[in-house]
This record gives structure tokens, sequence and C-alpha cells, in this order.
């Protein structure tokens, strides 16, 4: 069986996945800029944006039309119950020295994907991410921080030359921000297909093994 989340062959799908929806992802983001004050609308917006990983692991590229689409609404007792849950266990376990706070948002990282992409309640999101997690928190949490270091980098050697103007250092900064947003939902693609869609592959092909 091929192992999952290899880094070198997980980064380079993420930098695949990003830059084939680098422009959608910018104009859902600006989508939702525009109507995040509409109420109602905004809820499914954002439940939309918090959860694209789910498409953007399918390997389609995406219509920044689909945060307006009504199942993202229909979900959102679901998601705010889950996200209630995760915010207020993980601020408990903080208290804890951190290290807890850490391993309990990486093993429920899956929770709110599964939401969308397999609709299970708010209760078995988190126990079947949990399960998923399971031998890979520890390479998800270094494929994310690798990312996020080098982000950071780049942002410092640009603003350290763009120091001293300023006009352009806000516009790079605003790039950088949509960049760093598409890159990092796109490691987040990458991890729910390896654990999630992977999984599923292998359960459909039972039957046919067996027949």
């Amino acid at each position: 069986m091929e192992e999952k989340l290899q880094f070198v062959p997980s980064l380079k799908d993420a930098f695949a996945i990003g830059v084939k929806n680098l422009v959608p992802i910018v104009l859902s983001v600006l989508l939702w800029l525009v109507t995040v004050w509409i109420p109602y609308v905004n809820v499914g917006t954002t439940i939309a944006l918090a959860t694209l990983p789910v498409k953007l692991s399918k390997g389609e590229m995406i219509s920044p039309m689909f945060i307006f689409e009504s199942k993202y609404r229909h979900c959102m007792g679901e998601y705010f119950i889950l996200q209630a849950v995760i915010t207020s266990a993980i601020s408990v376990a903080f208290l804890f020295m951190i290290i807890p706070a850490i391993v309990l948002s990486l093993s429920w990282m899956l929770a709110v994907y599964l939401l969308v992409g397999k609709g299970m309640n708010w209760a078995l999101c988190l126990s079947e991410s949990n399960r998923l997690m399971m031998g890979y928190k520890l390479k998800a949490f270094f494929l994310k921080f690798v990312v996020g270091f080098v982000l950071f980098l780049a942002y410092y050697i640009l603003f350290q030359i763009l120091s001293d103007a300023s006009g352009l250092l806000v516009l790079i900064s605003l790039v950088y921000l949509l960049v760093s947003v598409c890159v990092m939902l796109s490691v987040d693609a990458v991890i729910y297909r390896e654990l999630v869609l992977s999984e599923d592959k292998v359960e459909e092909a039972k039957p046919e093994e067996a027949l």
C-alpha cells in the first residue's frame, strides 16, 4: 500500500492545485468580501470558503459562484455546533501547556471538511476526523509548518526589500495574503484527498475485488 502524505509529492500536489485554482480562489474570496455583510447569505458563503479544500481535493477547476450554493446554508446549525465544540475544547487544552491544544487541533482538522464532504453530524465528524488523523498528525503538522514558514520567510524578505516603498508594500501584502490563503487551502486539500478520498476509493474497490 502506498504511503500517505509523503512530504515532497504532497508539496508538489498542493502547488499544482493552488496554481490551477489561484484565480477562482481569489475571486471566491473577493465575492465573499462583497457579500459578507448580507445576513444569512454570509453564513453560507463563509462555510463554503471554510470547506473549500473539499472541492479542491477532487482536482476539478472550481467556479467562484460555488460559495452561493444552498447546501452550505443548510448545514449551518451543525457547523456552528461543531465550531463551538472545537473552539471550546482547544481553548481548555491550551491551559495544559499548549501541546495538547496543538494535538487536538490536528486530530480534528478534518472535522469541518467531513461535515460538508460526507454530510456527517457534528459528533461523528469529530470521531471520524480523529480516526483518520491517527498516525498522520505529525506529517500534517510538518507539512503545514514548512509551507507556513516558507510563506513567512518570503514575506519577510519582500518586506525588507520594499520597506521604503510603503505604497507598493501594501499592494504586495494584499497579494501575499491572497496567495497564502490559496496555498494553505491547497495543502488542506491534499491532506483531505490523501486521508479521506483515498480511503473511499479503497472501500469502493472492495466489492469489485470480492466479485
